[in-house]
């Protein structure tokens, strides 16, 4: 495989992962503001970002996958690292790491004042029977 398709390759995975992630910090924030959520389905949308972010923070406060980019462009960091505006690709962990916050304030409000709301699962399985 040739140097530039690895970085192709490499930039979709970047982009796929950070579409993914971003997902995961919306579903979050959604469970935080309408007060319903599946556990396994939250845990695991704040788990996986909390990950990435101690990835980036661990590496240098660089993304893993943008390093594997620059050493396989030899150093040049004016390559992008992610199918993304640059504007915009610069804000990424900045603007993640604020709604996950915001999100997990949510839950944790919502955690201690028994404010969610059931779903209709468990409305239905908890109703009486005639």
């Amino acid at each position: 495989m040739t140097g530039e398709a690895a970085i192709f390759l490499i930039k979709a995975l970047h982009t796929a992962v950070f579409f993914f992630a971003s997902g995961c910090v919306l579903y979050a924030l959604r469970c935080g503001i309408v007060g319903r959520a599946s556990r396994r389905l939250l845990i695991s949308a704040i788990a996986l970002p909390t990950a990435i972010g101690i990835l980036w923070w661990l590496n240098g406060r660089e993304c893993v996958l943008s390093s594997m980019i620059y050493r396989l462009s030899g150093g040049d960091r004016t390559q992008p690292d992610i199918f993304l505006p640059g504007w915009f690709a610069r804000w990424i962990m900045t603007g993640s790491t604020s709604l996950l916050v915001v999100a997990v304030g949510l839950v944790l409000w919502r955690q201690l004042t028994h404010t969610w709301k059931p779903r209709s699962s468990e409305v239905l399985s908890n109703s009486p029977r005639s």
